[in-house]
């Protein structure tokens, strides 16, 4: 090899050194936290008597920037449960965040005899 192909390649791998070690050298991106939500309010869940639920149901919500709740995604299942949930979501208030958020809450229907 020539001293020409030998300068080359030196060049070569110091620019390669020097981006790989510019990216060592960069600040990490950070993403903006997001408040901590705090609820001042909400309704009882009321389920109708004759509402037959089981197993668990998640709730996919936004608290809006003034605190109140918002595109609310009632679950897959029936539809009392659905009605019942959306109405409770729709109940809560938090403390205003400042901005949207999403959110959302699981619910789990337990059951049990009396003195169990």
């Amino acid at each position: 090899m020539s001293y020409r192909i030998h300068r080359h390649i030196g060049f070569a791998a110091l620019a390669l050194g020097a981006i790989a070690l510019s990216g060592c050298q960069t600040t990490p991106t950070t993403t903006p936290s997001k408040p901590a939500l705090r609820i001042l309010q909400s309704q009882p869940l009321k389920l109708a008597d004759n509402c037959e639920a089981s197993g668990s149901y998640f709730v996919e919500f936004t608290v809006t920037s003034d605190g109140r709740t918002g595109d609310i995604q009632a679950p897959a299942g029936p539809a009392c449960i659905q009605e019942a949930l959306t109405a409770w979501v729709s109940s809560f208030r938090y403390e205003a965040p400042g901005q949207e958020i999403p959110s959302g809450v699981e619910w789990m229907m337990v059951t049990a005899r009396t003195g169990s």
